[in-house]
Order: C-alpha cells, then sequence, then structure tokens
C-alpha cells in the first residue's frame, strides 16, 4: 500500500486528538456537544480507515473474505498480520460503527476509550506488515 505512510500520519494525529478529548474533557457534556461530535467523527474515520486498510491486505494477499467488517479484523489475526489480542477492540468498533448514532453518550465515550490503546496496535502490525512485504520477509 503505497500511501500507507501518508494514512498512518493521519489516523495517528487522529487517535492522541481523541485521547486528548477523552483525557481532558467531559465529553458528555451538552456545552461540549461539537466536540462530542468530532470525537464521533473521528472515531468513525480511524475504524473505516483500519478497515479498508485490512481489506486491502486481505484482498492484495488472497486471505479468507470477511464475513462482516467486525471479521476482516479475524482473517487478519489469522494470517498473523495482527495479534489475537486486539480482535476483541477492533470487532467492537466496527460493529459500534453503523449504529454510531443510536448509542448513548456514556456508551459511546466508554467505546471510544476502550478502542483507542487497540487502534494503536493495529495500526502499528499493519505497518509492521508493510515493512515485512517490503523487505520480502514473509
Amino acid at each position: 500500500m503505497h500511501n500507507f505512510p501518508t494514512l498512518k500520519e493521519n489516523i495517528m494525529r487522529n487517535i492522541s486528538e481523541m485521547k486528548s478529548m477523552i483525557g481532558e474533557q467531559n465529553l458528555l457534556d451538552p456545552q461540549q456537544r461539537s466536540t462530542y461530535d468530532r470525537a464521533l467523527y473521528l472515531f468513525q474515520s480511524i475504524t473505516k480507515s483500519m478497515i479498508d486498510i485490512g481489506n486491502n491486505i486481505i484482498i492484495e494477499h488472497g486471505f479468507r473474505s470477511p464475513l462482516n467488517t467486525a471479521d476482516v479484523f479475524i482473517s487478519l489475526a489469522e494470517n498473523k498480520v495482527i495479534p489475537p489480542g486486539i480482535i476483541p477492540g477492533m470487532k467492537r468498533a466496527a460493529i459500534a460503527m453503523p449504529k454510531i448514532k443510536n448509542i448513548q453518550g456514556g456508551e459511546m465515550v466508554e467505546i471510544i476509550g476502550g478502542c483507542l490503546d487497540d487502534f494503536s496496535r493495529c495500526l502499528s502490525s499493519y505497518e509492521r506488515f508493510f515493512n515485512r512485504e517490503e523487505s520480502g520477509d514473509q
């Protein structure tokens, strides 16, 4: 994936922004609605990017086709692209994404906070995979 370094940089910046939002502000404060909306947008953007990158890897390498967006991460773990330990967080993000507007504020903040480390670990796994691929160490 030739544009991965730029994509990785953008995703890392979004993860950092979300971490600071969760750590420093009460996202459930009605007067912070724009911050909450921004956190939802970033969550969706990061989740979609992770799914898209994963699907790209699956297609390019002929891995088992996922049954749904959450299954992307299981297929990647089966092929040792990502560690199995991050599957629950990544699946949770993928499952939450289509119904994100219907999830209550407190639960959404908890989902976002619970996925941030897995987003970072998944991104690092993607980077290692692409580095191995570039160096021919498959």
